[in-house]
């Protein structure tokens, strides 16, 4: 009998570690990113209301004007460079290239990268750029436009470091489909880029989980 008692304790406890074990595996599954920014409550509804990226209106490396509607509804991966940049800009999208071959061809996986020097960036600088770093059209965006409009949207919306001339960093800022900031990687190191790959997955489950 006592051995009868003992096996069963060992099964019992056996299925019990079993349990907890998959249900830490589904916690970690269903990680969720953080919010970032600044937000509040409204003082009507109490909903928090959360930091979002200001609407905007820029160009784009076929001439094509593009704004805040382009992005709806879509996970994107913002940055700041400029083309005669020959240190870290150039790594910086180097790695941002490896993530879009991650997401090729997925429609709701965008890239937007924005020129800080748009005075010397012309448009076919800018396409001539994006064929250095095999960007898929209409997937990996380079921006270019009215410069304070840019500083703006750096300093006010992506909570980038300026010097109130030029953006100086090497981020890569994720944005969920609403419009707020998920996750933000340091793009010159292949570790947090490839979190940033995780992260990525993560937010399209997410999103996969609230639209049902």
């Amino acid at each position: 009998m006592k051995n009868r008692e003992i096996n069963r304790c060992g099964v019992v406890l056996v299925l019990a570690l079993c349990i907890l074990f998959l249900t830490q595996c589904k916690r970690k599954e269903s990680r969720y990113l953080p919010i970032m920014g600044i937000s509040r409550v409204d003082s009507i509804t109490k909903d928090t209301i959360y930091h979002t990226i200001a609407g905007f209106k820029l160009t784009d490396q076929f001439g094509q004007v593009v704004t805040a509607d382009t992005f709806r509804n879509k996970v994107y991966v913002a940055n700041f460079f400029f083309v005669t940049c020959p240190g870290i800009c150039r790594q910086m999208n180097n790695e941002l290239e490896r993530v879009q071959k991650a997401f090729i061809g997925n429609s709701k996986v965008k890239f937007v990268s924005h020129t800080v020097t748009p005075e010397q960036d012309s448009v076919p600088a800018l396409l001539q750029y994006a064929k250095l770093h095999n960007a898929v059209p209409y997937q990996w965006y380079f921006l270019t436009g009215d410069k304070k409009q840019i500083l703006d949207l750096a300093i006010h919306s992506y909570l980038a470091e300026t010097d109130g001339y030029l953006v100086h960093s090497q981020n890569l800022t994720l944005i969920d489909m609403e419009g707020r900031i998920r996750g933000v990687y340091s793009g010159t190191v292949t570790s947090d880029v490839d979190r940033l790959i995780t992260d990525i997955n993560l937010l399209l489950k997410e999103e996969n989980e609230n639209a049902k």
